[in-house]
């Protein structure tokens, strides 16, 4: 082989090797989002039998019940979504045992070993405790259905918490980064700052608002997902809080410095009203120029698949009922009913 083959096979091997950014490879490069594999445009009904007198809900599917909270007492509503009957209804306001003062729904399913229970989670930023509801002994009026312990003492406020089990806890912290994570094997807590890093200055007040975000866990993958509200993409951290990637669906080019007297760059709007996990998808609900649209990723930040929905109204939140194919979507602007039923395959028996 010519001295001069041999140089330029190793000046290309340097170019292809010095093609991942700094630090990471190629897994960790940003996935820019230019259409998705599957779209369609999905019909809805109106639940007719789920009555939900409020501008704001929260909605879980777990097995066959859709969970859904409110922000006045009685706070939590069971239904079968087999048949759309109430199975239960609890939840008053107060600080004393099984009362909630502020709760908020978790989108984190777990089980009871006990009793083969679906289990639910909320969290209450006024008393600073969650409570595990047990779905099975709500419907069966037991005494025992709610279990509720506070949370370990982390110096700040948690705005919202994300996820928490016997070793993990995720949250949003009022102050100190964008996430706090605590380790209950070692009694750790780690911030996570406010990244990925916006390229605009603005005040760290600013970053808190930009950066809320509707969040996942995968224990198997070991790592989370984040929407932020004011950014059209989805971040990507592992268990011990550091960033891996992104998928950008529309890109950061367009934001400028925020005008004299603002907080927010200019342009700036919302993005995402909703975001769960089911089996292995990341679903969304959107806002702002995909008003109306649900979108599917997996855990490696892939788009796969897009349904526009036929309403035209805001979605408040929603939920993927995976037995029975379809999306339950609450829109808070809607009367006399406001809890539609979404089947992805309404022509399948």
């Amino acid at each position: 082989m010519s001295l001069k083959l041999k140089t330029c096979i190793c000046l290309l091997l340097f170019i292809f090797a010095s093609c991942g950014s700094p630090g990471s490879d190629a897994s960790n490069q940003d996935i820019i989002v230019k259409e998705f594999p599957k779209t369609a445009t999905i019909s809805g009904t109106p639940a007719k039998d789920i009555e939900i007198t409020t501008r704001w809900a929260n909605l879980v599917v777990v097995d066959t019940f859709l969970v859904i909270q409110k922000r006045e007492s009685p706070f939590i509503k069971i239904y079968s979504t087999n048949s759309h009957q109430l199975l239960a209804e609890f939840g008053t306001q107060g600080s004393g045992p099984n009362e909630f003062e502020m709760p908020n729904l978790l989108k984190q399913i777990s089980y009871d070993e006990e009793n083969d229970s679906p289990v639910v989670t909320l969290y209450d930023i006024a008393t600073r405790r969650t409570s595990k509801i047990n779905v099975l002994k709500v419907i069966e009026g037991k005494n025992d259905a709610i279990t509720q312990e506070r949370i370990p003492e982390i110096n700040d406020i948690l705005v919202l918490l994300f996820y928490k089990d016997d070793s993990l806890l995720l949250a949003r912290p009022e102050t100190g980064g964008r996430f706090v994570i605590y380790n209950y094997s070692n009694s750790r807590v780690v911030h996570t700052p406010f990244v990925p890093e916006l390229q605009v200055p603005v005040s760290d007040y600013a970053k808190s608002l930009i950066y809320s975000s509707f969040v996942a866990l995968n224990k198997k993958k070991r790592k989370f997902v984040a929407a932020p509200t004011f950014l059209n993409e989805l971040n990507f951290f592992d268990l011990q809080g550091n960033y891996i990637n992104s998928t950008i669906i529309s890109p950061r080019e367009k934001l400028l410095p925020p005008p004299e007297k603002e907080i927010f760059p200019s342009g700036m709007e919302r993005y995402f009203s909703s975001l769960e996990a089911v089996e292995n998808k990341i679903y969304t609900s959107k806002r702002g120029i995909d008003e109306g649209k649900i979108q599917v990723f997996d855990w490696d930040g892939n788009p796969l698949e897009q349904y526009t929905l036929d309403h035209n109204g805001r979605i408040g939140s929603f939920a993927y009922d995976n037995i029975h194919k379809q999306f339950y979507v609450f829109f808070p602007n809607e009367e006399p009913y406001n809890i539609y039923t979404y089947p992805l395959n309404p022509d399948k028996p």
